[in-house]
Order: C-alpha cells, then structure tokens, then sequence
C-alpha cells in the first residue's frame, strides 16, 4: 500500500512536490473505492501516513485554533 501512497502524492501534489493530506484521502478512495485506514490497522489516515515513514510531513496552520492542514511530500 505504501507504493500507492507514494506514487498518489507523486500524482497530486504541487510543483513543489506538495499534496495536501485530505486531497489524498479523497484521491485514493477515487482510486481504490475500499480504502479505509481501519482496514490497516489505522482509524485515521494521517496516523497511517506517519506510519509509513516514507513522508516529510508538514503542519500548517489553518487561522482556526487547535485545527492544522496537514501536507506531505515524498522522501
């Protein structure tokens, strides 16, 4: 799975290599219509993004408090 983690950040991500984490949830259930992180374990997709250690991951504010958007870019 992690293989098409990669190569689906590597599809929609910025010209700066960037994808924004719920653009990749929304992505690979377009792609895999039974993806679910619970299936791995996981009941959220970011604890099973971290997981993977195959991501720099980067925390952005959002303007709202305690709320963060989340971003990864391949290693």
């Amino acid at each position: 799975m992690i293989k098409a983690f990669i190569e689906s950040v590597d599809e929609i991500s910025d010209d700066s290599g960037l994808a924004f984490l719920g653009s990749l949830g929304s992505y690979l259930i377009k792609k895999k219509t039974d993806f679910d992180p619970r299936n791995y374990g996981f009941s959220k997709l970011s604890p099973l993004i971290k997981s993977t250690n195959a991501f720099i991951i980067e925390a952005r504010e959002s303007g709202e408090k305690n709320i963060k958007h989340i971003y990864l870019k391949n290693k």
